[in-house]
């Protein structure tokens, strides 16, 4: 499988993405200032195959695969992590369950939900990984 060459300025990636998803970003935050990426984007798939499209769109363009579903089985919530270019794509039922697109844009600290809490924790670890690598 060929690999796809990865852009090396992170704010052209970001744009890229948000070329490629265009139609279906909910948000596009910089989350420096909380410990997270300077450049997160949110997307909105119309079903879970196509968040799951979508995600492998994203990941070849940030050269990294997808990660994560849900815990119960049901709607997915991917994530493309590219180190200093994140994406989160959900499903419209996911994003407004999960309310991540507010979460992000308010500033407020992580929710009570708890699979909020460890998605969000698991970003930070991997994060902290490629950093220490």
């Amino acid at each position: 499988m060929a690999t796809t060459a990865r852009t090396p300025n992170p704010a052209d990636r970001f744009h890229e993405v948000l070329e490629a998803c265009a139609p279906y970003v909910a948000g596009a935050f910089d989350l420096s200032d909380r410990g997270g990426p300077e450049y997160t984007v949110v997307v909105r798939g119309r079903s879970a195959t196509h968040v799951r499209k979508l995600a492998r769109r994203v990941g070849e363009l940030i050269g990294v695969r997808p990660e994560g579903e849900a815990p119960d089985g049901s709607e997915p919530w991917l994530v493309v992590d590219g180190g200093d270019v994140v994406a989160h794509l959900l499903t419209d039922a996911s994003l407004q369950r999960y309310g991540l697109v507010e979460w992000f844009g308010s500033g407020a600290e992580a929710p009570a939900d708890v699979f909020v809490t460890a998605m969000i924790e698991r970003a930070h670890l991997l994060q902290q990984g490629r950093r220490s690598a």
